[in-house]
């Protein structure tokens, strides 16, 4: 077990994947037959998201109604965070469906965990996000309606006056929060072997024709990170509200973003991202702020990824996404990636809560769990510009932002001090 789990969990995903494609070439007929391992994968993934997903968004509403006490500079770095987030997953969205990164192969419905999908329009779709029961909603895994009670939970927790009572409650959610992690943690090491099953069923039934989407919603994901990238991060924010050139931005980012795609781990890449934001002109105090809290919610990257897997399962599934419900994927993704970001696996948990909202098969959890390593690689990239990008735009608004500076005359005026 020891040895295991040094391997990494999706080292052993992507053993499971590879070993299910080469079972349902092998010996398509037995393949077919453990698709239940996929089931599995599904139900448990089912079972943790709802308690998981709603703990996670009370503290952390908690958390921002908190940051009040820290002023603007708290609000302005939230909401940037969020405003960045739904600008990447309608990139998103556009680069999948020009790609049309599902298409090719369809895969029948019979039997899969989905919702039927069904035209709603935005009036309704507003309207069906708040509960009229929460426990029903729950018990429904109606994930928007439950998010929507997570956060108005947690918002209005901070009303609250400080006492006993209050921390109690903080408390309780958090030590939840921490045990659902657990849990998660146990579930996503059962995910090689989901993805074994699913695999082995999917090649086997469809063949090495399923294949070709995968392709396509890689480059679809990369694609997207480097269009939000030059567009929103560089373009955007470095050069039409900083005022600096977005060419040398991006030049002078590239080794500390070459380090996030070797690690893949934006709290490991904090401190090469603190140091380029701040020779680029961040003021060292909101740098110290905004990064940190960037690698454990900012998660535009991510964002890509859940809207490129939203089309890719519809197409190969054979489902028509209305207008409305890619809305939701929107609304959905950007609530959820508030509170998930620092879940071991938050990739795969984000894509169950949009899935759901979608009402979309979760079977494609397994899926893309199997690529999900060469997709993080691609997901680090907007992820880490992001942080560094929005420190230099509250600079901005704040009077801050000094001047570029070379390493050399960095390490000069750091000795200074």
């Amino acid at each position: 077990m020891a040895k295991g789990k040094k391997m990494g969990l999706f080292t052993w995903i992507l053993i499971g994947f590879i070993a299910g494609i080469l079972l349902g070439v092998a010996a398509p007929e037995f393949g077919q037959k453990l698709q239940f391992l996929g089931t599995i994968l599904t139900n448990l993934l089912n079972m943790v998201v709802v308690p998981l997903v709603m703990s996670l968004l009370i503290t952390a509403a908690a958390d921002v109604g908190n940051m009040k006490k820290l002023g603007k500079r708290a609000g302005r770095t939230f909401c940037i965070f969020m405003l960045t987030t739904a600008m990447a997953i309608l990139i998103g969205l556009i680069v999948a469906n020009l790609f049309a990164v599902g298409q090719g192969v369809t895969i029948d419905l019979a039997g899969l965990t989905a919702d039927e999908t069904k035209e709603m329009n935005l009036l309704s779709t507003i309207i069906g996000i708040i509960p009229t029961n929460i426990f029903t909603a729950m018990s429904g895994a109606n994930l928007l309606q439950c998010i929507f009670f997570a956060l108005l939970f947690g918002f209005a927790l901070t009303l609250l006056p400080d006492g006993r009572e209050k921390e109690a409650v903080q408390h309780f959610f958090k030590g939840v929060a921490e045990v659902m992690k657990a849990i998660t943690n146990i579930v996503l090491w059962f995910s090689p072997v989901g993805v074994f099953g699913l695999m082995s069923w999917v090649v086997g039934k469809y063949g090495l024709a399923i294949l070709g989407p995968y392709a396509k919603a890689i480059a679809a994901v990369y694609v997207g990170c480097i269009l939000h990238v030059l567009i929103t991060q560089a373009g955007i924010m470095i050069g039409g509200i900083c005022h600096r050139n977005p060419v040398v931005f991006v030049k002078e980012y590239l080794q500390t973003i070459l380090f996030a795609v070797a690690t893949c781990s934006s709290v490991a890449t904090i401190p090469l991202n603190l140091k380029t934001a701040k020779r680029l002109g961040a003021a060292e105090d909101v740098a110290d702020f905004v990064i940190p809290f960037g690698a454990v919610i900012n998660m535009d990257g991510t964002a890509i990824y859940e809207a490129v897997a939203a089309i890719f399962a519809a197409q190969v599934f054979g489902i028509n996404l209305s207008i409305t419900q890619q809305i939701m994927i929107m609304l959905s993704a950007v609530l959820a990636s508030i509170g998930t970001a620092g879940v071991p696996g938050s990739g795969l948990i984000m894509l169950t809560v949009v899935l759901n909202a979608a009402g979309l098969p979760l079977e494609a959890v397994g899926l893309l769990a199997g690529v999900d390593r060469f997709l993080n690689m691609g997901r680090m990239i907007p992820n880490i510009f992001g942080d560094g990008a929005t420190s230099m735009v509250v600079s901005k608004l704040e009077g801050k932002l000094g001047k570029m500076m070379t390493e050399a005359e960095y390490e000069a005026s750091v000795k200074a001090a």
